[in-house]
């Protein structure tokens, strides 16, 4: 033990090995890798992105690593800004619910960029990395005491940086002094303030990580390259929860177990594109209308009971005017899951959001706010009342969102969740062409070399 915590968990990412890790970890990270190149796939063909690409190719540089959804190479950390950025374009990556965080878009963009860069680095050391990249990123959110609107910080990218440098610096080897300096040249670079989630009209929200991840390779290469960073990273006066949080965290949630408990066993799969503080809301509602006797039964309005966190994503919110805006609008999604009983990715696209059904479903969604559902820093439990058109009433209640650990989706919802990303993102895929690319991408931890997932884009890419 030591009194500087960046210096202990430095020590700890570089002395990490396959057989320490428990195979729940192991088995946590492969299901949630799985579950970004998914969603990566979903994102890489929005309008956002299409702005973003021109800007990286401009860049130029050494031809290191995979942009998903084109197959063309860049440097790695120009890969990272594209990858990452393209994660999060629907808010379908996954969410720790207690800690409030998306480690595995991080850790995967990250460590994959610097893998293919390296060449030669097995899917067994990138899932590694991604185990101990999510752990990070987990623990340094949830160590943080108060709730998400306390602070201007989103906590996704401010923690996310540190998870994918530690992912990157795992793949690079890098020593406990490495590590340590790593960590230290990543602190400078934190960033991503709470005005991209409530700022109307703004891309910001949509490519933060980008931004915010491809700082990460650059703290790993100049760490590997003998660059010192800032020593007191997480405990110091002006460290990241002095700087950012008012120094009001729980130095015990950081460190506690590390090394011997993997917070990415917590990490939550989203089943549906939008962002996971509606998803116990909409698990209730979809309960509901799928209720024997219900399934075919005309919605008359539903009501939503919701804590202070929600009620932001309630009151006042304009008429989604992207589909980044609708990701966090409780009225669009419940609206989408009336006419739909479903919330697919479609809708979310300018034709989806101007369809009469769904303006005036979401006519016909109230809000109350329900004191006992206030959460400090964590997603929100749901509970709706549904009126239906023939007069009856339908309540239910979700304590956890759909794709929690404990209310889990099934094999076959991840596939189809896929199925969906790829017919709808870039590859355009579908048919046998969307099989093979999943099944190499489930062959991930067993590749010799993860190159070989890049070749299999470019494939994809060359099929179409």
């Amino acid at each position: 033990m030591t009194d500087n915590t960046a210096v202990e968990i430095a020590g700890h990412l570089a002395s990490v090995r396959d057989a320490d890790l428990p195979e729940s970890a192991v088995s946590a990270a492969h299901t949630c890798m799985v579950d970004t190149f998914s969603v990566l796939t979903a994102g890489a063909d929005t309008d956002v992105i299409r702005r973003v690409l021109p800007v990286i190719r401009a860049w130029g540089g050494a031809e290191q690593s995979t942009v998903w959804g084109t197959g063309e190479r860049v440097p790695d950390h120009s890969a990272v800004f594209a990858n990452a950025a393209m994660v999060h374009q629907y808010d379908f990556d996954d969410t720790h619910d207690t800690a409030v965080c998306h480690p595995t878009g991080a850790s995967l963009t990250a460590a994959l960029a610097v893998a293919e860069a390296e060449g030669g680095v097995s899917g067994e050391l990138l899932t590694r990395a991604v185990v101990a990249g999510n752990d990070l990123t987990c623990r340094i959110a949830g160590a943080i005491d108060g709730g998400l609107w306390d602070f201007p910080w989103v906590r996704a990218p401010v923690a996310g940086i540190f998870g994918a440098t530690a992912a990157a610096g795992v793949v690079l080897g890098l020593s406990a002094e490495q590590m340590h300096a790593a960590l230290g040249l990543a602190l400078p670079q934190a960033a991503g303030t709470l005005e991209s989630v409530t700022g109307h009209k703004s891309m910001v929200r949509s490519i933060r990580d980008g931004l915010a991840y491809k700082d990460a390779i650059v703290a790993a290469r100049l760490a590997q390259a003998g660059v010192r960073g800032d020593d007191r990273v997480f405990d110091g006066p002006y460290g990241l929860y002095g700087a950012y949080f008012d120094g009001k965290y729980s130095p015990e949630r950081l460190t506690d177990g590390l090394g011997t408990r993997y917070e990415g066993d917590g990490v939550s799969l989203k089943p549906w594109p939008s962002c996971r503080h509606t998803h116990a809301t909409l698990t209730a509602y979809l309960d509901a209308l799928a209720s024997p006797g219900f399934a075919t039964a005309r919605v008359e309005s539903v009501t939503a009971f919701v804590g202070t966190g929600n009620l932001r994503l309630c009151e006042g919110k304009p008429w989604p005017a992207n589909h980044i805006d609708a990701l966090c609008h409780l009225p669009f999604v419940l609206a989408v899951a009336t006419v739909h009983r479903e919330v697919p990715l479609r809708a979310f696209e300018q034709e989806g959001r101007e369809d009469p059904a769904v303006r005036d479903a979401a006519a016909r969604v109230r809000w109350e706010h329900d004191p006992a559902h206030d959460r400090l820093g964590t997603i929100e439990p749901g509970r709706v009342r549904v009126v239906f058109t023939d007069g009856r009433v339908a309540e239910t209640v979700a304590e956890r969102g759909l794709g929690h650990p404990e209310n889990p989706l099934s094999a076959e919802q991840q596939r189809r969740k896929w199925q969906d990303c790829a017919t709808h993102g870039a590859p355009k895929l579908g048919g046998a062409r969307a099989d093979a690319l999943y099944d190499a991408i489930r062959r991930v931890p067993e590749m010799a070399d993860v190159r070989e997932l890049g070749e299999e884009v470019r494939r994809a890419v060359a099929d179409q």
